[in-house]
């Protein structure tokens, strides 16, 4: 056996693993069992090399799970998501409980790089929609701060919404208002820009759908960042599927290529 197709399999393998062993778990609420495995599994994705990906993808194994780990990975982060923003509300100090969330700086780090986007894109928004912004909003928070403009967050379950609202005031956030709405059908003519969440759309072709519809509900000139992903991370989340972006003229695609899991797509509604 090759070193190449060693290392393919031994990728292949740990993932495997670590999918069914999260799949065996009683829940995907954050304790010490459940961290450790998607940490392990995010580890897994990050450290293979680019040229494996393709043929790790390709495995029978990881194929057949491939919805596996996309829905695991959905369902862990927003149940990570919701227990630290309980926690964060009923903090003494809400402010030192954000602080320790343990991928407070990725989200510092993608929010960063995709505010350098915006604004290198030509023009500066003045208002911005973040669809899907999930029960701990850093990603619309973090835009609020760094734009200084209002920012509005929108999600389709009203126990994120209730949450966001919650965490926002007990870390006294200005500028920001959280809606419950859905992505598919929700109004988007009084936006500059649009932030679609990585989690919003389950599947490639879902997100794409969506992303159709969007069009239709975006003014010409408004600017969308989608996040996505490429390579082994498409097995974390699905990816925006260029080929059918429609509606939109595509500005630019950034892929990270340290552990900020997520690609930026850039676009800007045409007519």
């Amino acid at each position: 056996m090759t070193t190449e197709l060693s290392d393919t399999t031994l990728t292949a393998d740990r993932i495997v693993h670590l999918t069914d062993q999260l799949a065996a778990l009683p829940h995907l609420r954050p304790d010490p069992r459940t961290n450790a495995l998607f940490g392990d599994l995010v580890q897994a994705v990050l450290t293979a090399p680019d040229r494996h990906a393709d043929d790790v993808l390709a495995h029978p194994e990881v194929s057949s799970r491939r919805t596996a780990v996309r829905d695991l990975s959905a369902r862990g982060e927003t149940a990570l998501e919701h227990a630290w923003a309980e926690r964060i509300v009923s903090a003494p100090d809400p402010q030192a409980t954000l602080a320790a969330f343990p991928y407070l700086d990725n989200y510092h780090r993608l929010t960063a790089l995709e505010v350098r986007l915006l604004t290198r894109s030509g023009s500066m928004p003045t208002s911005v929609a973040v669809l899907g912004c999930g029960p701990l909003p850093l990603s619309t928070l973090g835009y609020a701060d760094a734009l200084g403009c209002p920012v509005v967050g929108l999600d389709r379950d009203p126990a994120a919404v209730t949450l966001a609202r919650q965490v926002a005031a007990r870390v006294g956030a200005t500028g920001v208002r959280f809606e419950q709405a859905d992505a598919a059908d929700v109004g988007l003519t009084g936006y500059d820009a649009v932030v679609l969440a990585a989690l919003v759309g389950e599947t490639p072709s879902a997100k794409t759908a969506i992303l159709d519809r969007m069009a239709g509900a975006m003014r010409p000139g408004t600017l969308l960042l989608a996040r996505s992903a490429r390579g082994l991370r498409t097995l974390l989340y699905p990816p925006v599927d260029l080929t059918t972006l429609t509606g939109f003229e595509l500005l630019e695609v950034v892929h990270p290529t340290d552990d900020v899991v997520n690609s930026v797509v850039v676009a800007r509604r045409l007519g």
